[in-house]
């Protein structure tokens, strides 16, 4: 089959002015807030509150979450998203007051978080694998008045966790699933039955699709009314402005205790639009126009395998498919066997998530040789760099299928570049473009604050990546310290992440500041080793890491994972299994000298489906990876872990 690309029909630049053109979804206008002028989309709703109820009242009657046997539509979840609104208000919820949201993805997850916005509540999504210390502090720095957990969580944070907690005013600790509550915590299944809801808005079920990608907000009916609330003081309580705080997500805490990034309704809001404008830009680039919504196609249809308290699963995956009525399926636990299963039976249409995850489903419907039942039609990777093998080996296996790739963090609600379709394909080491309304610039990472006040380097020169736009967060949760050293007063966030930029404005990231490897003064990239490694058929993962080095300053070591023997990469192939010599071969085939891994491990001890350690979105710990690999180094007489100097240079 012939994979040859055509080339773009439209610049990019003619794509832009096609996608802020008036009338077009992705329409934008500049706004004054505060001391900044931001480009904003016109085609937001005010709130999140607004939001979903511009979905729960159109798609009713569609299937919204389906989990293990459970199924619910949107009208099902609008009623218990009202019932517990209800609830926490009862129990002393109100505008900007914090509600903590720490469990799996479950049905509970979603309609917590809907719950806390009907009230103008802000949600705290809370990494529900965090040690207890971590965990406890999350919830801790955010004085929640309400907080929801799992059955796991309610043993991780324990009875003097709640003790600390409600010291501090949280007013109700409600847990899910469970048959048992403990001390100072309540089941919420039966705090819902005692507090009865006497009047719920009624759901007009309404099959016609919306033609337009925003309609005016359906007429609001009273939210609740029990004999406690009334009418009026509730809709006291909820968001009027797009300036009213909305959301705290976490960073990953790898390196001391996570940080909560506060964000308001516009900037979580924004994402719906930054998410989805690269498979507009794709559909432009190609000559055709923009697809408008159609009443006869199948229903949108997601697998999620993030974690809903983490940007990517939540804001662009839930929040999207939200707004187009789309079906989520939720799974307990990642399984490769279960979710290629779940593809199949629930005609999933799109998956997306670290690459790696990705990869193992399709790695699992290779197996099953039942790729004409498979309707995939979109695979999105983020959270992590791909292999520049992926797009095109997804094109394989799906001719029909959009691959796409984005690069965001929490701190700037998730989208800060993404692409998709052939420009992916043709750019698979990139990240992809900005959106509209965002802007980039690459400056000296040790130019002091403010990052706007920094001179932006040449295109092509390597250099910190910072990111203007309307998503960008307000800052760091009462950390006004941080919030200084990473966000200027300008509005400019220093992403810690270093990369370039092309001369047509696609990104490429080489690398976070603190994994840059310096040997004899080089700076060597770790994702460019590791994607060298990838080529290589046998290899399922790879962590590129520094290693001490008396005579060099640091030297690369590569930590690999293979596939299985059983795996189509090695059944299909003659050749022995990669050793260190050959695969140091192979970079040096592809890379300079200096770039040559210096040591290659195989640990035993990850040779398992787990793989590599990583964090709860699936990104590698490379400070674990960094623990194993420098035993090894030692153990070698290659270097020593301590006491050597590291002759940083200059980036």
């Amino acid at each position: 089959m012939d994979y040859s690309l055509p080339l773009p029909k439209r610049t990019v630049q003619e794509t832009d002015r096609i996608l802020s053109a008036p009338g077009s979804p992705f329409e934008w206008e500049e706004k004054r807030i505060g001391t900044r002028t931001v480009r904003v989309y016109k085609n937001l709703p005010p709130s999140i509150r607004d939001y979903w109820l511009q979905a729960a009242s159109p798609f009713a009657d569609k299937e919204y979450i389906v989990y293990e046997r459970e199924r619910l539509t949107y009208a099902d979840t609008h009623r218990r998203v009202l019932h517990l609104a209800s609830l926490l208000h009862a129990r002393g919820v109100r505008k900007g007051d914090r509600v903590a949201i720490a469990m799996r993805n479950t049905p509970e997850w979603i309609i917590s978080w809907w719950a806390c916005h009907m009230l103008g509540g802000i949600a705290v999504a809370v990494n529900a694998w965090l040690p207890s210390s971590a965990f406890l502090h999350c919830i801790s720095i955010t004085e929640a008045t309400a907080v929801l957990v799992d059955s796991e969580r309610q043993d991780l944070l324990g009875e003097e966790g709640v003790g600390r907690l409600r010291g501090q005013g949280t007013k109700a600790v409600f847990v899910v699933r469970t048959k048992e509550a403990k001390s100072g915590f309540e089941r919420l299944d039966e705090a819902l039955e005692g507090h009865k809801v006497q009047e719920l808005p009624k759901i007009d079920i309404n099959d016609e699709v919306r033609t337009t990608f925003f309609p005016s907000p359906p007429p609001c009916p009273p939210i609740f009314h029990t004999g406690s609330i009334t009418v009026e003081s509730s809709a006291n309580t909820l968001p009027r402005t797009p300036q009213d705080p909305a959301t705290i997500f976490f960073t990953s805490g790898t390196t001391s205790l996570p940080k909560g990034v506060l964000s308001t309704q516009r900037q979580y809001l924004s994402n719906r639009w930054n998410t989805a404008v690269g498979a507009a830009r794709a559909f432009l680039r190609k000559g055709e126009d923009i697809p408008a919504p159609d009443p006869s196609l199948p229903q949108r249809s997601l697998l999620l395998t993030v974690p809903l308290f983490h940007v990517m699963g939540n804001q662009s995956f839930l929040a999207l498919l939200t707004a187009v009525g789309g079906k989520i399926v939720l799974m307990h636990k990642f399984v490769p066997s279960l979710a290629a299963s779940l593809v199949l039976s629930e005609t999933i249409l799109s998956i997306g998530g670290i690459p790696n995850i990705v990869s193992q489903i399709l790695d699992e419907l290779d197996g099953l040789n039942v790729w004409d039942r498979v309707k995939l039609e979109g695979l999105s990777y983020g959270g992590g760099p791909p292999s520049s093998r992926l797009p095109m080996e997804s094109k394989k296996r799906l001719p029909n299928a959009s691959a796409a790739q984005g690069y965001g963090l929490s701190e700037v609600n998730s989208v800060a570049t993404g692409f998709a379709g052939d420009d992916y394909i043709m750019r698979p080491t990139s990240c992809g473009l900005p959106p509209p309304v965002v802007q980039l610039r690459i400056i000296d990472p040790s130019a002091p604050q403010p990052a706007s006040a920094a001179p932006s380097l040449p295109t092509g020169s390597i250099g910190e990546v910072c990111i203007f736009g309307p998503n960008v967060a307000e800052g760091y949760w009462r950390d006004e310290e941080s919030t200084r050293k990473a966000f200027d007063k300008e509005g400019w966030f220093r992403s810690g992440d270093l990369g370039y930029v092309d001369d047509e404005g696609f990104l490429y990231i080489a690398d976070r500041a603190k994994d840059i490897i310096i040997r004899s003064g080089e700076n060597i990239s770790s994702v460019v080793v590791e994607d060298a490694l990838f080529q290589h058929d046998a290899v399922k993962e790879v962590a590129v890491v520094a290693v001490p080095c008396e005579k060099h300053g640091e030297q690369v070591a590569a930590v690999i994972v293979l596939h299985p023997p059983s795996h189509p990469s090695r059944t299909s192939s003659s050749l022995p299994p990669p050793t260190e010599s050959s695969l140091q071969s192979l970079v040096a085939s592809r890379l300079p000298k200096h770039c040559i891994p210096a040591m290659i491990l195989f640990p035993a001890e990850y040779d398992t489906q787990e793989g590599l350690p990583k964090n709860a979105t699936g990104k590698v710990l490379k400070n674990e990876v960094k623990k194993v690999a420098g035993r090894e180094w030692v153990r070698r007489g290659l270097g020593k872990m301590a006491g050597v100097a590291k002759a940083k240079a200059k980036l």
